[in-house]
């Protein structure tokens, strides 16, 4: 048998003969710089996390400011100051005294109107809204938006589901707030902790677990207690009990208002009798 190597028949390659019959070689992955994997991770933590506070709190005063429409008397008087001071310009334009007193006289009613129309709303119109703006600074907002991406995208799902309840509860107790404030009885102590633990309490603890390293949190137990995530989670879950203390309250508040409705129509019932 011919040894194929020394015959000069035959070619002999360490390659494929055919490379559209041979099998495809794996193309190497492409080095992704660790800015671009920061900023992925960033925006994985950011979806897993939801809507930040700020947005979801600032959009709400927003839409409550943007959403009180002007009443029919409010518009009447506005056009008839606009049309009164057109008349008072047309009257200076033409020289005419009549048309400049008179014009003058009609706004002069007018506003005399819109001061007494101010005067006569219920004292419940009048009645600030209180917002999430007076609740909580919109900075300290943003911080613990930040400080809870951050921590996100470097913790386990456990981890996120906590500040994920975290901000659920500020949302609902911020609007159970809002609206005793609504009613004239403003839930002092319940607000004040609020402010502080979006402004405090939870950066602080998200922040000092950070300061471990990664890969310790998990695993490095601290003073012979617990490893860093854990004492996250623990301390995570007594700002949690005291929200929800807190919402229970707030919802009571806000079942007063129903109770006082309920005891006005039952002694106009027994007036009437």
């Amino acid at each position: 048998m011919n040894d194929l190597k020394k015959s000069k028949n035959y070619a002999v390659a360490k390659g494929p003969v055919n490379r559209r019959t041979s099998a495809a070689t794996p193309e190497a992955k492409p080095v992704v710089a660790q800015a671009v994997l920061q900023r992925v991770s960033m925006a994985h933590a950011k979806r897993r996390l939801g809507t930040p506070l700020s947005q979801r709190l600032m959009a709400s005063a927003d839409a409550a400011a943007y959403g009180k429409h002007p009443t029919a008397t409010a518009i009447v008087q506005a056009i008839g100051g606009t049309v009164c001071a057109m008349g008072v310009g047309l009257g200076v334009i033409q020289s005419s005294v009549f048309v400049i007193a008179s014009s003058a006289a009609a706004l002069g009613v007018v506003a005399v109107w819109a001061v007494f129309s101010r005067r006569s709303e219920p004292a419940g119109a009048a009645q600030p809204r209180v917002s999430a703006p007076d609740l909580a600074d919109p900075e300290a907002l943003a911080r613990l938006d930040a400080v809870m991406e951050k921590m996100a995208a470097q913790a386990p799902q456990t981890t996120v589901d906590s500040l994920a309840r975290l901000k659920e509860s500020i949302v609902r107790c911020m609007a159970l707030v809002g609206a005793s404030a609504e009613e004239g009885s403003l839930a002092t102590e319940e607000s004040l902790y609020l402010r502080e633990a979006v402004r405090r309490y939870i950066p602080d603890s998200i922040n000092s677990c950070l300061r471990v390293p990664q890969k310790d949190r998990g695993t490095l137990v601290i003073d012979g207690n617990k490893p860093a995530l854990d004492l996250l989670h623990d301390q995570l879950q007594m700002i949690q009990q005291q929200l929800d203390a807190r919402e229970a309250k707030l919802t009571q508040f806000a079942g007063e208002a129903l109770l006082r409705q309920q005891r006005f129509l039952a002694a106009k019932a027994n007036g009437s009798n």
